[in-house]
C-alpha cells in the first residue's frame, strides 16, 4: 500500500510537502492571509479590521451631516443626520451590516446635500449677476 501511494503522489503533480510561502487550499479557505496592519484587502470596507474576528465601527459622518443641513441644502441633510445616527444605534444593537449600510447612506446624502449646495449658490450668483443694479435715465414724465 505505501508503494501504491507514493506513486499516486508522483501521478497526480504534486511536489511533496507544501513549502511556507505556498498556501494551500485548505488552509486558504480556512484562515485569512497575512496582511500588514495598514494594508487592505480588494473589496474590503475601510472601517473593516484586517484580521479575522477584528471589528471596528463604520464611520457616523455625523459632523459632515450637521455641516451640510446648516450651510448647503436643508432637506438632504436632514437625511444625511438621520442615516448617520442610525449607525451608532445599530452598532449599539450589534448589527455591524445595518451600520455599514447605514453609514454608506449618511455618506452619499451628504455628498448629495453638499453637490444641491454648490449648485444653489452657483445659480443664486448667475441670477444676482445677471440683474443690473444700476437704472437707466428714464425721464419722469
Amino acid at each position: 500500500m505505501a508503494d501504491n501511494r507514493a506513486s499516486q503522489s508522483s501521478d497526480d503533480g504534486s511536489w511533496g510537502p507544501e513549502s511556507p510561502w505556498q498556501e494551500s487550499s485548505t488552509s486558504a479557505q480556512g484562515q485569512q492571509s497575512q496582511m500588514p496592519e495598514g494594508h487592505q484587502s480588494f473589496g474590503e470596507q475601510p472601517w473593516q479590521g484586517s484580521y479575522p474576528g477584528q471589528r471596528t465601527t463604520p464611520p457616523t459622518y455625523m459632523v459632515g451631516a450637521i455641516l451640510v443641513t446648516l450651510f448647503c441644502f436643508f432637506p438632504t441633510g436632514i437625511a444625511a443626520i438621520v442615516f448617520s445616527s442610525q449607525v451608532s444605534a445599530k452598532t449599539t444593537a450589534g448589527d455591524i451590516a445595518g451600520a455599514a449600510e447605514a453609514s454608506r447612506k449618511a455618506r452619499l446624502w451628504i455628498i448629495v446635500s453638499l453637490a444641491a449646495g454648490v449648485l444653489a449658490w452657483i445659480i443664486l450668483m448667475v441670477v444676482s449677476l445677471s440683474t443690473s443694479s444700476t437704472t437707466a435715465l428714464v425721464p419722469t414724465p
